[in-house]
């Protein structure tokens, strides 16, 4: 088994943050449907949660923080020495290849907590690091590419889930998205990523696999949390040092409320 950055909560460090000054802050009205609210995770309502190769919560109702990246965006031998090192400090807490589902989650959250949380957020720290490093062909800097993905991000608002803020950089995007029941969050990413790949490739006049199959998401604890995620997507592209013309940021007004 394989777990992935704050498996079980937000960081908790929150360092100050602030909405770039400049450039173009994009925001929708959500008129045209429901009035969605934030709605963080509740300790009281059931969870399920399962395993690829990272964990994943689910909680209905619940507003997540979701990380896509394209299949390039990691080099191969930086994945690699990952997972060995996630591997053996996994077996020393006992968790081992082959255990059954509940098994590995029963163990994994016998973890001592502290020492479980700071394993993750080292994880999340590289992950996030090296994913603005711009690794691979980093086909979403082209902004024909870039606005295929936000027109299908947007799209879900409209149906599967509420559009919360985004932003799309040259691999990889971060995306706070609020399904809709019946709609599981897995539906709408897989939505996403298959239109997305479909009108890219096409774009490029290329074929293959353009998104990596499984993304990182995390249910969002607190009002806390959320402020500090909403601050991470704005200020993604100035610590990526990234051009105004090689990111797409959008500024949600529902979650203000």
């Amino acid at each position: 088994m394989k777990t992935g950055p704050y498996a079980d909560g937000p960081p908790n460090w929150h360092p100050e943050h602030s909405v770039p000054k400049g450039g173009q802050i994009a925001r929708v009205s959500s008129a045209s449907v429901d009035k969605p609210r934030f709605v963080p995770y509740d300790p009281s309502m059931p969870v399920r949660i399962y395993w690829r190769n990272l964990p994943h919560w689910r909680q209905n109702g619940a507003t997540y923080f979701v990380t896509f990246r394209l299949a390039d965006s990691i080099p191969m031998h930086v994945a690699m020495a990952w997972a060995t090192e996630r591997e053996a400090w996994l077996k020393a807490w006992g968790i081992h290849p082959g255990l059954v589902e509940e098994e590995r989650r029963r163990r994994y959250l016998a973890i001592p907590r502290v020492q479980r949380r700071a394993y993750e957020l080292l994880e999340a720290r590289r992950f996030l690091s090296e994913l603005d490093k711009c690794h691979g062909r980093c086909e979403l800097r082209d902004p024909r590419a870039r606005e295929v993905l936000v027109d299908a991000l947007h799209f879900q608002h409209e149906g599967r889930g509420y559009c919360g803020d985004y932003v799309v950089m040259p691999n990889h995007g971060h995306w706070l998205v609020q399904p809709r029941r019946p709609a599981e969050l897995e539906d709408i990413l897989h939505s996403v990523k298959r239109h997305s790949s479909l009108m890219v490739n096409r774009l490029m006049g290329r074929a293959g696999k353009l998104w990596q199959r499984e993304s990182f998401d995390h249910i969002v604890r607190s009002r806390e949390a959320l402020e500090w995620y909403r601050s991470y997507i704005a200020d993604n592209p100035k610590k990526a040092r990234l051009r105004e013309h090689e990111s797409s940021y959008y500024r949600a007004d529902w979650l203000d409320a």
